[in-house]
């Protein structure tokens, strides 16, 4: 007897299957069978049974020998059963045997078959598909994607339609229900028969009629035990309808399901054609369904009404089970389940009306059983779960973290932000006592010796590069391998920045690309550099074949330069078998080899590698050779570890007693106080329905078949049924960036409309943009929280500072602050520190009066290889020329140590690259030679200015035996403001020391500039000569320097000197002005630099104009430090600080 228990709530049905299994089966060591859906449910009904089984007065009851399974498995046991090939276990439950056609061990066979019959002209379209014939095509990667397409079309047509495989067994090339296959489509049935030739075995659907026929015959068949339970389905395929039906007439066969509407029940129920549970399901299209009142009803249910329509002629007994004590209250949750259950129609003319209000509007129901939450974007929505379960336990002490369930269709986008939401001890925030388990995340995300296996396969199939390698060696199990540390790891980028590595373990990596011939840049290369450090200098020139000695490899890191080798070595052995086509027992050996010599785990971590051991093992089939045997390419490789690694509920990851997040599927019937819906966005829920052009089903459906956009319209509708005190639904409601109103998913719309039509009042709660909008902290500012919503102390802050009057920024260059008090360590002044601080007057006021630093932009390390080199590349290569030049390396040993540093682009391109750059060296070298005549000549300079303090350094590159002799300062920079005002400083310094005594000083007349020309590859020479009276002009510096200390001197460096090249007797400052305003506003101009945005912004990141740096001016401007400065009436500040420093060197300098 088939018989059917119905019920709208979850709990009662189990109540209703324990009051079946409280009759013991003839057998008491035979397990009761009883199959379910999902590992979340199994584990529910598991304790759900046993607190009713054997129970007492309390809830002191006991589930044993429940053999729980999947209703595929259920049904695979059955057939094997009846036809004598079932192995009995142990305890006489039914255990299925291998089936090579399921899906997963069906891939083998079809891609056997693909490989043999690929030629075949009705195979033309998929020979194109996988670019067969050509192994250098892109296209080759979908061989093994597609084998598993086709396995898995094929497992689905025997489960859901084994009238189509019988058709095709039979040489019929039909649809399955009488109809011819589209033009299209006809290759399959071909296709499909040479698999079954293949595996040399018919397919179950094919004796699905005859093992019916057994079960309805033969009371004995399949030895199956006298009772059969099926729990919780809402979508039943049409071979396990066609076993239970037979099954039911020796058998009593239980079906357990729960149905939200008796009254769409008994509707439904009375279109029902009694003969229609015999023969083919009717196509989609054609079949009657009747017009329901209630919106979520009609629209969420279509999947339970063709279950009803399958299942409805071969019921023999109908139960409905009410609950034992009412549930229903009049909260809007009741009132919505009540509409559902009773199909009752909203009021017209009621819809929300939040989409126009604000989190305040009164018309927001205050009732928290139903919720709709609209956040600006995924990290808003975790933020607001978070402070509203808060609430939820605060305003129920019984209220436990396992009465909650989190459902979420996108968990793998989700998680990271629930893992910092939640369960972070120590962290003050209430939530984060707050213990979450993921239930259904990839098994990538919980082993991770398999998140490294599938990293390797991924840098196989790529280039290889630097950042990709070292984030490998910083996965756990690989650093506990080869014992790194952080500072390891840190110290490894470091080389491999400096060591030119960009991507590729050697050549064999730069093969596939016409790259073999330049190892430049590829690991070998750069570890030869960090090994040969290790024991030679670079200076020396102590080179060894292609490898120059890296400079900075103490002798302290020996030990981990040889761990990163062996890291290397394995890894590039690894890589290089998983390029090779291979058989799969092979892959399996190779992945299993890569596991032991790349990985390792602390004792108490080790079922990590005995897992992916097994795993790897499992997914590639028998891991002994076998002929004939399939060849797998990597990228074969890579869809089958894919599939590998994709999300896995297992039983004990839900139930365990802390907050569960898990997928819309394993647990949406499973009743809880409080369910969450999270993340039900338009894009992600409901499913968009594609349809595969390949999926005979899918093309033109028949009733009771897979639709995947009905079935999560049936989980959400299962999930407002099982909704017990409260349901909450969250979802971006507007854009973080912009604040654009984003529509809600369509049932989440529906929802709204329903319930707003049935009580009046919208569930819609819109939040602020930020956790720290004030209303998140004033009493009643979100609705149905009498007081503050928010929990979060630091967002509290935050919104405190917000409602302070505005404080005015802070702008530096607006203050002045106390002269430095003068100490021995501050009364003489270094020329270096003066000249640093002329160079860059404001970067100087916050670096040596604040004693503050803006860190720099990390230069990124590039992992490309470079067809030009960047203007920052060329003047490192062509400043290291020059100076080893200078020291008597020729330019042919400077090209040689280049090429071996690995900087150069590849072949002509760096050669090109190392020409010009060589060209340009040789010209400043044939400048600057003659004029290095004699010994050069290091002097130390001592300078007293009239206010008692000296100016005090040492000054290099003095060259001449005879007077004068000059300062020659050769660069390969172009002879920019900087090189000018540092060595015209340099020159007062030395000039000033003659006057005072310094014998050496008299002789230096001149300082001299080489750089390169402003344009073109020629050069630039500019000659400072002495001042006749230098120690007044030394001493006006460094009172600008004293006054630059007590506030931001407006006095960038190019904008000045533009200013004074422009400006002259006859023109006038405007024009002047004028041009250092464009100076400052160019691209790369002062306007763009964070210290001048800090000093005259406030904030390195504020907008800073150049009328901001001409408005600074004390009362009495003229004058600044005790300096007069050369500047009119209505002149700004900035004019005269020019000229002052200026206006002297550019009197005092010749050429260009």
């Amino acid at each position: 007897m088939l018989i059917l228990h119905r019920a709208e709530r979850t709990d009662t049905l189990a109540d209703a299957l324990a009051e079946v299994l409280a009759h013991p089966l003839g057998d008491p060591m035979r397990p009761e069978i009883v199959s379910v859906p999902a590992a979340g449910v199994e584990r529910w009904l598991a304790q759900h049974l046993a607190r009713r089984l054997g129970a007492g007065a309390g809830d002191d009851g006991i589930a044993a020998n429940i053999d729980f399974t999947g209703p595929p498995r259920l049904a695979d046991a059955i057939v094997a059963a009846v036809l004598g090939d079932t192995r009995l276990n142990t305890s006489g439950s039914l255990t299925a045997p291998d089936d090579p056609w399921r899906a997963a061990e069906l891939t083998w066979p079809v891609l056997r078959v693909l490989d043999d019959r690929v030629d075949d002209p009705a195979l033309d379209v998929i020979a194109r598909h996988i670019g067969a014939g050509d192994t250098s095509s892109p296209r080759i990667g979908r061989r093994y994607a597609t084998a598993r397409h086709l396995a898995e079309l094929f497992d689905r047509y025997g489960r859901s339609r084994p009238s189509l495989i019988a058709d095709w067994a039979a040489g019929h090339d039909l649809d399955g229900a009488g109809r011819p296959l589209r033009d299209d489509l006809a290759w399959q049935p071909g296709f499909w028969r040479a698999v079954r030739a293949e595996i040399g075995r018919p397919h179950p659907a094919e004796d699905l009629a005859a093992v019916c026929d057994r079960l309805r015959t033969d009371p004995a068949a399949g030895r199956l035990p006298e009772r059969l339970s099926v729990f919780g389905p809402t979508r039943i395929t049409e071979s396990f309808r066609q076993i239970a039906a037979a099954a039911a007439v020796h058998h009593d066969v239980h079906l357990f399901v729960p149905h939200p509407s008796p009254r769409l029940w008994a509707d439904l129920g009375a279109l029902v054609d009694p003969d229609s549970g015999n023969g083919v399901p009717p196509r989609r299209g054609e079949c009657e369904l009747p017009e329901l009142r209630n919106p979520l009803l009609a629209g969420l249910s279509r999947d339970l009404q063709e279950l009803q329509l399958r299942l409805a002629p071969i019921v023999d007994r109908d139960l409905h089970h009410v609950p034992r004590e009412s549930v229903l209250g009049d909260t809007a949750l009741h009132v919505v389940q009540s509409g559902i259950r009773d199909d009752l129609a909203p009021a017209p003319g009621l819809t929300d009306t939040s989409d126009q209000t604000d989190t305040s509007d009164p018309t927001v129901s205050a009732d928290p059983s139903v919720e709709v939450h609209a956040c600006h974007g995924p990290e808003r929505q975790i933020e607001v779960l978070r402070d509203r379960l808060l609430h939820l336990f605060a305003a129920d002490p019984e209220l436990q973290p396992r009465d909650v369930l989190i459902m979420c269709p996108d968990v793998e986008t989700y998680a990271p932000l629930i893992r910092g939401a939640f369960g972070q001890a120590g962290l003050p925030h209430p939530a984060f006592d707050l213990r979450v388990r993921l239930a259904d995340r990839g098994i990538r995300h919980v082993n991770p010796i398999l998140d490294v296996i599938v990293g390797v396969v991924e840098l196989a199939a790529g280039r290889v590069t630097a950042g990709d390698v070292v984030d490998l060696l910083g996965a756990p199990p690989v650093r506990t391998r080869f014992a790194m540390t952080d500072d390891d790891l840190d110290l490894i980028r470091e080389w491999l920045a400096h060591s030119n590595v960009r991507w590729g373990i050697g050549v064999a990596e730069r093969a596939r690309y016409g790259l073999e011939r330049f190892r430049q840049g590829t690991f070998d290369a750069g570890l030869d550099r960090i090994a040969l450090g290790v024991v030679a200098e670079e200076a020396d020139d102590e080179w060894l074949g292609t490898a120059l000695p890296l400079a900075g490899v103490e002798s302290t890191g020996i030990d981990l330069v040889g761990r990163f080798d062996e890291f290397l070595d394995r890894l590039g052995r690894v890589l290089a078998e998983l390029r090779e086509a291979a058989p799969a027992h092979r892959w399996a050996e190779t992945l299993i080899d890569a596991v032991s010599s790349l990985t390792a785990t602390e004792p108490a971590e080790d079922w990590q590698r005995a897992q992916a051991i097994r795993m790897l093992s499992e997914a590639f089939g028998d891991t002994r050779p076998v002929e004939p045997e399939e060849v797998l390419r990597l990228a074969d490789v890579r869809d089958l570890l894919s599939a590998l690694v994709s999300g896995r509920p297992t039983r004990s990851n839900f139930r365990t007693g802390e907050l569960t997040v898990c997928t819309m599927v394993p647990m949406r019937s499973v009743p809880h106080r409080v369910i969450v819906l999270l993340g039900i966005d338009a894009e992600v829920f409901p499913r968009v329905q594609r349809i595969d052009g390949d999926d005979v089903l899918g093309v033109d459906p028949l009733v009771g078949e897979r639709n995947p956009r009905d079935e999560d319209r049936q989980c959400f509708l299962d999930a407002i049924c099982a909704a017990q005190d409260a349901l909450l639904v969250f979802y971006s409601g507007a854009d973080p960036v912009s604040g654009r109103r984003i529509p809600p998913a369509v049932v989440v719309s529906e929802l709204v409309d329903t319930l707003t039509g049935l009580t009046g009042v919208s569930p819609v709660r819109r939040h602020s943009l930020h956790g720290f909008d004030a209303r998140n902290f004033t009493p009643g500012g979100v609705p149905g929280i009498a007081g503050p919503f928010s929990h979060d102390a630091s967002m509290l802050r935050g919104a405190e500072a917000l409602r302070e009057p505005t404080r005015r920024v802070v702008v530096a260059a607006a203050e002045v602050l106390p002269a430095p008090e003068r100490t021995p360590d501050t009364e003489d002044i270094d020329l270096a520190t003066l000249i640093d601080f002329h160079v860059d007057p404001i970067v100087a006021f916050v670096r040596q009066r604040l004693g503050a630093r803006i860190p720099d932009d990390d230069r990124p390390h590039d992992d490309q290889l470079d067809v030009e080199l960047e203007p920052l590349d060329k003047w490192g290569i062509g400043d290291r020329f020059l100076s080893r030049m200078l020291t008597g390396v020729s330019i042919g040993e400077c090209e040689a140590a280049e090429l071996r540093r690995g900087t150069l682009p590849p072949f002509a391109f760096g050669t090109r690259e190392l020409r010009a750059i060589s060209r340009t060296v040789t010209r400043l070298y044939g400048v600057v030679e003659p004029l290095r005549t004699g010994t050069p000549t290091t002097l130390d300079v001592l300078v007293r200015l009239p206010d008692g303090r000296r100016v005090h350094g040492t000054v290099g590159d003095v060259f001449g035996d005879t007077v004068p002799a000059a300062l020659v300062r050769p660069t390969y920079s172009k002879l920019k403001a900087k090189q000018q005002l540092s060595g015209w400083i340099t020159l007062l310094a030395v000039a000033a020391a003659a006057t005072q005594g310094n014998a050496a000083a008299r002789s230096v007349d001149s300082a001299v500039l080489i750089g390169r020309a402003p344009r073109g590859g020629g050069t630039s020479t500019i000659t400072l000569r002495r001042p006749a009276d230098p120690v007044p002009l030394l001493h006006d510096l460094v009172r600008l320097r004293d006054e630059g200390l007590r506030r931001p001197l407006p006095l960038p460096l190019e904008p000045a000197y533009t200013f004074v090249e422009n400006d002259g007797p006859g023109r006038r400052s405007t024009f002047s002005l004028a041009n250092a305003r464009r100076n400052f506003d160019d691209r790369f101009g002062a306007a763009h630099d964070p210290y001048v945005k800090l000093a005259f912004g406030g904030d390195v990141l504020a907008e800073v104009d150049f009328d901001d740096l001409l408005d600074g001016a004390t009362p009495d401007h003229r004058t600044v430090g005790g300096v007069e400065l050369p500047m009119g009436d209505d002149e700004p500040l900035f004019a005269g600080l020019a000229r002052t420093v200026w206006v002297p060197l550019d009197e005092h300098r010749e050429g260009t």
